[in-house]
């Protein structure tokens, strides 16, 4: 037994991008043989909004199998669906009842969201979803979240609530910490760098790479991202955005630094510093795509996932049954 833990969650609502294996997965993958790691299939927070219930189901097996072939091990780390966990929806609604409405409608991804929604009505699934989350990761007394930027504001509530909690009831959850790393922890969209690159971009997805793409497809986005006129290869997020997120893709990926990365190609143009960084995007593309076709395999995925809930359920129910009791229940 490790001495800490490390969790992660991941939604199954379609194909991912370079960006979500950059500035997560990678982090995860890099870290999971030194934690006692969990990822469990978001499928709960998946139905914030509805769903067709078979496009969810094979979202949720594809989403395992692109996991794995993004290098989670599942001898390294527990792999299981949160609904598999009942455990889950309990501390969720219980958290619920430390959360303040304010506190919610402050949360980043409801104000962006719900702007979509106005018409209709918000659903109620998107304004609490927060605190499921808040259960997600003290269900198993958890030392750190890898996640990117964006998400960091789940993880601070889940901070305050956890410290909230043990103030009124006693000690009862672990504190959580944020990870992220300082380089490729928000890749950008290569059409628009003010934007992070995701998955509903806006520009015909010509500025957003995903990890299933036609790997040509994949290498004429990287030629044609937006860059500027100075003509120098040199990391600079304030006059260079642009070409500074060409260079946290290819450091992120390869390893190199930023200082090695300038030193080569010094003197050099755009075109020659794309191309590479194309062909190593390529190259890492290739990869996943064949593993996940490998993985791809009912049958195999649903032994990884059961076996997952099987590890998962006992130290979740220890962390319910410490909360029920410190509330009298």
């Amino acid at each position: 037994m490790k001495e800490k833990v490390m969790l992660t969650g991941v939604r199954p609502s379609g194909n991912l991008t370079l960006g979500n294996y950059l500035g997560a997965i990678k982090n995860f993958v890099d870290k999971q043989g030194t934690y006692d790691s969990y990822i469990f299939i978001a499928d709960l927070h998946a139905i914030t909004s509805p769903k067709n219930p078979q496009k969810l189901k094979a979202a949720i097996y594809d989403c395992v199998a692109m996991y794995l072939a993004c290098g989670v091990d599942p001898k390294k780390t527990i792999i299981f669906k949160q609904s598999d966990v009942l455990e889950h929806g309990t501390l969720g609604f219980i958290m619920t009842f430390q959360t303040k409405m304010g506190e919610l409608n402050r949360m980043t991804q409801f104000k962006s969201k719900s702007q979509a929604q106005h018409k209709e009505g918000v659903d109620t699934g998107l304004f609490i979803y927060p605190t499921l989350m808040v259960a997600d990761i003290l269900l198993y007394n958890t030392s750190i979240v890898p996640v990117g930027k964006d998400q960091q504001q789940h993880v601070e509530l889940t901070r305050d609530l956890a410290e909230r909690f043990n103030k009124r009831y006693g000690e009862t959850f672990f504190m959580p910490d944020v990870y992220i790393t300082p380089i490729g922890n928000k890749i950008l969209n290569l059409q628009n760098p003010l934007e992070k690159m995701n998955k509903s971009d806006n520009g015909n997805n010509k500025g957003t790479i995903f990890l299933m793409d036609d790997i040509e497809v994949a290498k004429r986005k990287i030629m044609c991202a937006k860059t500027d006129s100075l003509g120098k290869v040199h990391f600079d997020e304030e006059n260079q955005l642009g070409i500074s997120n060409l260079m946290s893709i290819l450091s992120k990926i390869t390893g190199e630094d930023f200082e090695s990365i300038e030193k080569r190609f010094d003197g050099k143009g755009y075109g020659e510093f794309k191309k590479e960084v194309a062909e190593v995007v390529a190259n890492l593309l290739t990869e996943i795509q064949t593993k996940f076709n490998r993985y791809r395999d009912i049958n195999l995925l649903d032994e990884i996932l059961l076996n997952g809930a099987k590890q998962a359920q006992p130290t979740a129910s220890e962390t319910l049954k410490r909360a029920k009791k410190a509330l009298g229940l």
